[in-house]
């Protein structure tokens, strides 16, 4: 279970320099086809941290062709996660730990922000078996450190932001996560992190394998869940797939079982593509997806994210130029 305390940095090992801690904060206005990721990876034993800013609305295979990116990779770090301001002018207050943040942001080229996330759920933490039926199989297995810590909460994201000097409203169902553990930076594991929010009553959302070098089909369900009419219910499986253009989802079908049995199938079609880079070993290729179930239309990121040495060692299958 996750904790009011769970939302501000963590204990960690002296000198473990590795120790690695996220924290994102997303937004989309779909009718502009826009969608946004803050995104904090802090190194606290070194003292420093990467701070991102990425606002897609077209598929493009470069980073730089979309919206706007304000990436900065060596900030001094926060001392803490309650409450911060970084030279990018970014800050970050949690109003209330785990339930209510105020995100603002004053960047370059007319580019500013002020939000307000208001979750909808309690944290989902994918190590609790108490909550995540993946969770006890998964740690036995000895599941990736870097997740020691790690969970995800579904909310509704209000404010406005102004973009290269148009303004919009921003009134949204997305998903925030955060993680914190020893995170090396060399052959990372691959996996898709996706969900589908189909208004306040019904966000599916789940972490699975990956192997698209090999495989259309998404692999093995990690973690996951379905908020439906304000109640959580785990997943126990996932199938799906994605057609590809190179290594890029261009579109998705998907179909998760939860622990009453109870079945979502649903297919996604990219609104916008790219690659995202918040730390050096790992590409995300991020899309955001209008799903589409029995004629219900949500919203939500499907992102792929695939270590470069994977990438590299395949990039004949991948079709990388």
């Amino acid at each position: 279970m996750i904790h009011p305390e769970d939302a501000e940095f963590r204990p960690r090992p002296a000198g473990e320099w590795r120790w690695c801690e996220t924290n994102m904060f997303p937004f989309c206005i779909p009718e502009a086809r826009i969608s946004a990721t803050i995104y904090l990876v802090s190194r606290p034993e070194l003292g420093v941290c990467m701070s991102d800013i990425t606002i897609q609305d077209r598929i493009t295979e470069a980073w730089e062709g979309q919206l706007y990116v304000d990436n900065q990779q060596h900030l001094p770090c926060p001392t803490s996660l309650l409450d911060y301001s970084l030279p990018n002018g970014l800050s970050v207050k949690a109003l209330e730990p785990l339930k209510r943040y105020s995100v603002q942001y004053k960047g370059i080229d007319d580019t500013d922000f002020d939000l307000e996330f208001n979750s909808l759920m309690a944290p989902f933490d994918m190590n609790d078996p108490a909550m995540d039926p993946c969770a006890a199989a998964r740690q036995g297995a000895g599941w990736d450190k870097a997740f020691a810590g790690h969970y995800e909460i579904t909310g509704r994201i209000t404010g406005r932001a102004r973009i290269r000097g148009k303004t919009y409203d921003v009134d949204c169902i997305d998903t925030l996560d955060r993680s914190w553990g020893p995170r090396g930076e060399r052959d990372n594991s691959n996996a898709i992190w996706f969900h589908g929010s189909f208004g306040e009553a019904l966000t599916v959302h789940a972490l699975v394998g990956l192997d698209p070098a090999r495989t259309a089909e998404f692999g093995k369900l990690i973690s996951g869940y379905v908020l439906e009419n304000g109640v959580v219910h785990g997943l126990v499986s996932v199938s799906g797939r994605s057609e590809r253009r190179g290594a890029y989802p261009m579109s998705s079908e998907i179909e998760v079982v939860d622990v009453r049995g109870k079945r979502f199938r649903f297919t996604g079609a990219t609104m916008n593509a790219g690659p995202w880079g918040p730390y050096p070993s790992v590409l995300y290729l991020q899309c955001f997806m209008r799903w589409n179930m029995d004629g219900l239309i949500g919203y939500g990121v499907q992102q792929d994210v695939l270590s470069r040495a994977y990438m590299s060692r395949n990039r004949d299958a991948l079709a990388i130029l």
